[in-house]
């Protein structure tokens, strides 16, 4: 075995496919997903509530996540809940589901031995290990809150709200678990959304009843909660949000990214607004964190205005070694891809990318960048549907509530430099139908070595979809752990050497739209049945670098701290 890699083995033998890859360009008209939402075992339908008096949080829908919740290395499917069942029971009020993965690759529902439940419409979750002890925890945010669950193993939650020291009452949205202090035990941030008024009328164009819109509503201050685990209390938190320096903004925040966005080794906060200039709250040397949006280049769009941002993408998208981020945004607006152009600086590319006239009559919102046929380069999936009726539209006879709002998915191939290219291909099951579509996630759901999709839908089922691409080259799935902490190393920055080939990816399973993907790291590396080296910067204080040996492609790998060879670990020294 190759010293410095431990290799965990989701395939029978870690050996070059039997399957060569197929070699010509994928044509639109060929299928890239196969829905099994029934076959699976999937029979979650999102009931948001009584829609006569149109509350907001209806619209905004709810999020979802991969998760391996009882440690048996097979991923699990979490659907927030909206309000309670189309037939409420006490024991089902607002209970999320949680489906637990059989070895047949069949789910199972769980959801009443989990117990997720939560006492207000259901917005997003955040999954991270909160007290080292090796399970995944879960943070659900609410129409009026947060949930924060302690998981014991098992896929079973203790509800440990007041007891960990959250404490919020405001509409929360998107959440992430990241360690700011750089301290081994990581911390969380719950975006805010608007000071909503419950019972607030509004009307679309046409003067007809609808949901409201973020600027008829004030925003919110973002919270910060420092995990106390290197003070002797592990999975309890400490409010920081006002030393933090977080309490001098305000927003009406629906995204958020959580990860080093300025090259100097500190993890910094962007937080997604919705119809307000984007924050990104850079980390000072004192810890305390300056919004430098505005001088970075990702506050608003190239012409000066903030857009309606929802979901978000960091990735690196044109193979250049800086991670760039990607928005969503409301129908009307564009997407945005800021392009990371060098350390720390944002410029809006959407155009030169190909990504703006195809998003300008879309609303979207859950999305993530997965090479989806593994040529190498990075594609983007984004979930649409419109929060406002067109107002010249009038809606089918016998149609549901839902049906004007519905909006199809898109599918955009990446081509590095060359940028994007949206799917047209009618037939296409992740496209196909319009549904009004809110949280994604991606994560490999039967260790094929792909990525497979798991999309949350108002008012329908939620909706899983297997990768079947043809496929363009090879694969590597890459878990950094750190075994001193017995979890994923979020926030770990990975880097895939074939030849003169590199791929830069972050373990950053807290975005999307409300949502969480698998905390395991997926490349498509193209032609290459090799990799070189795999070097992955640690997150600390020292940022730190370690270099594993190379070994062959179509494998799953699982790389521990320590058992590498130390690159660099000098402080204060740039991120490559």
């Amino acid at each position: 075995m190759l010293s410095g890699i431990l290799l965990s083995l989701s395939l029978a033998g870690c050996t070059p496919s039997e399957q060569t890859p197929a070699t010509p360009a994928l044509s639109a008209h060929e299928q890239l997903f196969q829905e099994i939402t029934f076959d699976a075992g999937l029979n979650v339908r999102h009931f948001s509530g009584p829609t006569k008096d149109y509350p907001m949080p209806q619209s905004i829908g709810s999020g979802c996540a991969f998760l391996d919740a009882n440690g048996d290395e097979l991923l699990d499917i979490l659907i927030v809940a909206g309000e309670a069942s189309e037939t409420p029971s006490e024991e089902s009020l607002r209970r999320c589901t949680l489906l637990v993965q059989k070895k047949d690759g069949s789910f199972e529902d769980f959801s009443a031995e989990a117990g997720l439940a939560i006492n207000a419409f259901g917005m997003g979750v955040a999954t991270g290990d909160s007290d080292n002890d090796g399970d995944l925890d879960v943070v659900i945010t609410t129409g009026a809150g947060a949930s924060f669950f302690l998981n014991d193993g098992t896929g079973r939650f203790q509800e440990m709200t007041a007891t960990a020291g959250i404490v919020t009452s405001r509409w929360t949205t998107a959440a992430a678990f990241f360690d700011y202090d750089r301290d081994s035990w990581l911390d969380l941030v719950i975006v805010n959304y608007v000071d909503y008024i419950s019972g607030s009328i509004c009307e679309d164009g046409a003067g007809r009843r609808d949901y409201c819109g973020p600027l008829a509503f004030q925003g919110t201050v973002d919270r910060l909660y420092r995990n106390s685990g290197g003070d002797g209390r592990p999975g309890c938190f400490d409010d920081v949000t006002v030393s933090s320096g977080l309490i001098n903004g305000t927003g009406k925040g629906l995204g958020v990214v959580c990860s080093d966005l300025t090259g100097d080794g500190q993890p910094d906060i962007y937080v997604a607004n919705d119809s307000e200039p984007n924050r990104l709250w850079v980390q000072q040397p004192d810890g305390s964190f300056q919004d430098e949006a505005v001088l970075r280049g990702c506050a608003v769009d190239a012409q000066n205005r903030p857009q309606a941002s929802m979901g978000t993408v960091w990735a690196d998208l044109n193979q250049d070694g800086l991670m760039d981020l990607f928005l969503t945004h409301l129908r009307g607006e564009t997407n945005t891809l800021y392009r990371q152009v060098s350390a720390g600086v944002f410029v809006d590319q959407t155009s030169a990318a190909g990504l703006g006239p195809p998003s300008l009559n879309m609303t979207g919102f859950g999305t993530a960048a997965a090479d989806i046929d593994l040529d190498g380069f990075a594609d983007l999936l984004v979930a649409n549907g419109k929060v406002m009726r067109s107002s010249f539209l009038q809606p089918a006879p016998g149609g549901s509530h839902w049906d004007e709002y519905a909006e199809n998915n898109q599918i955009f191939l990446g081509r590095g430099d060359a940028g994007f290219s949206e799917v047209i291909n009618a037939a296409e099951p992740f496209i196909a139908k319009a549904e009004v579509s809110r949280g994604l996630a991606v994560g490999d759901i039967d260790n094929d070595g792909d990525l497979d999709v798991l999309v949350n839908n108002t008012g329908s089922v939620a909706r899983l979809f297997r990768n079947v691409a043809t496929r363009k080259g090879h694969w590597l799935t890459v878990r950094a752990i750190d075994d001193s902490l017995n979890r994923d190393a979020i926030g770990a920055r990975i880097r895939v050497t074939c030849g003169n080939k590199s791929w830069m990816r972050e373990v950053l399973p807290n975005s999307s739209y409300l949502s969480s993907h698998d905390s395991a790291v997926h490349f498509g590396v193209a032609e290459s049945v090799r990799y070189d080296s795999i070097d992955v910067r640690w997150p600390d204080h020292e940022i730190t670098w370690e270099r594993f040996d190379g070994g062959p492609a179509d494998c799953a790998v699982k790389l521990i701290r320590g058992s590498g060879r130390l690159l660099q670990s000098t402080p204060n020294e740039p991120v490559p």
